[in-house]
């Protein structure tokens, strides 16, 4: 029997739509999640090993950086290597971080495509109402995506771009302590919904139903997106704002993933990201930048 793999991190669904459709299309294929999961050493066998995830502020999540560089892929070096980032607009430097993650592993990245599905930062501005369309209009687009892999095309990747780069590391720093400013009303029915879709372990719920925030997030917005009383909120800025998860994915969806219900999987575990305390070159070139740029949005 073939083996195949994909590693998945998903807020409010879009990046599991893809995995799961590459999982289907292969027949036999795992899906993991690159937050909620710790297993990290990969056994042998495997054909194709793919990582499937959005893009953040002109680049990769944390958390994914953070998981494929703990990943274990020496028993698979022969396998084909895929990478695909749904995003709203920008794919920035994402597919060539992935490409360098695993180049230090010695491992080649043969296929890298950026994928634009329908942009969703509730943060930073409302939900459009073309969600049928942009929603079509994906599929459509991912078709010949698909079909690559399947069929192990290989191109390549994009030379990173300085700009993005400087923005991304600007951007990417606030990230873990923004949930600071997220606020939970009275609406709260203490369903425990924002628990579950959290793919990072950022959310417990206390003593009276309502959750509390961890300070390590990642900014997926899944926990305001799928509560199903818009009781979690950012600042003063979403409460009048819709709201959107992918209409294929619902989160019992995402619960599983995250080893909240009857895993898909097997047991799963989160940790936390620490972010390292080295200044790199683009660290310090960013630093400047980051409190302008976070000024200018307002966030």
């Amino acid at each position: 029997m073939k083996k195949n793999i994909v590693y998945v991190f998903t807020g409010t669904g879009n990046s599991l739509k893809v995995a799961k459709d590459i999982a289907k299309a292969f027949g036999e294929c795992e899906i993991i999640s690159m937050g909620s999961d710790t297993r990290y050493d990969l056994e042998g066998g495997y054909e194709t090993i793919g990582f499937v995830f959005p893009t953040y502020y002109r680049g990769e999540p944390r958390k994914v950086k953070e998981f494929i560089k703990r990943l274990n892929l020496q028993r698979n070096k022969n396998a084909y290597y895929y990478a695909i980032t749904t995003m709203g607009k920008y794919d920035g430097n994402s597919l060539n971080h992935i490409k360098k993650l695993l180049k230090r592993k010695k491992i080649i990245l043969h296929y890298a495509k950026a994928l634009d599905m329908f942009s969703n930062y509730v943060i930073s501005y409302d939900m459009r109402d073309t969600i049928v369309e942009e929603t079509k209009q994906s599929e459509i687009d991912f078709e010949p995506i698909l079909h690559d892999i399947i069929n192990r095309k290989t191109n390549k990747v994009a030379r990173l771009e300085p700009l993005q780069e400087i923005a991304y590391r600007s951007l990417i720093g606030f990230v873990p302590e923004m949930d600071k400013f997220y606020s939970v009303t009275d609406d709260c029915n203490k369903c425990g919904i924002c628990e579950k879709v959290c793919p990072v372990d950022n959310i417990e719920i206390n003593e009276v139903g309502h959750p509390n925030f961890k300070h390590h997030c990642e900014q997926c917005v899944a926990c305001i997106q799928f509560c199903p009383k818009k009781a979690i909120n950012y600042k003063d800025r979403t409460q009048n704002r819709k709201r959107y998860t992918n209409p294929a994915i619902k989160y019992k969806d995402l619960a599983e993933l995250n080893g909240k219900m009857n895993s898909m999987n097997g047991e799963s575990m989160s940790v936390s990201v620490k972010s390292s305390s080295r200044k790199s070159f683009w660290r310090i070139v960013s630093i400047p930048f980051a409190h302008l740029i976070w000024k200018i949005y307002g966030m």
